[in-house]
């Protein structure tokens, strides 16, 4: 599969996700929004981006401490 086929799937199943959950919740369509939602996260991952994951910083090296040589 080609990148800009890839691309392009993704971002045509976030806006199908999106469009969905956005007409279930404003009472235009009636659809099982735990499905649409697991569409919206999979496609999310797959574009690659980490929403609710803080990355963690490496320990920071303290030189003023007595006890390290």
């Amino acid at each position: 599969m080609t990148p800009v086929l890839q691309s392009w799937i993704i971002a045509g199943a976030t806006v199908w996700s999106m469009a969905v959950l956005t007409a279930t919740y404003s009472g235009h369509l009636k659809s099982d929004t735990a499905f649409v939602a697991s569409v919206l996260g999979g496609a999310i991952s797959a574009a690659g981006l980490n929403i609710g994951k803080k990355e963690e910083k490496p320990p920071s090296k303290k030189t003023d401490d007595p006890g390290t040589y």
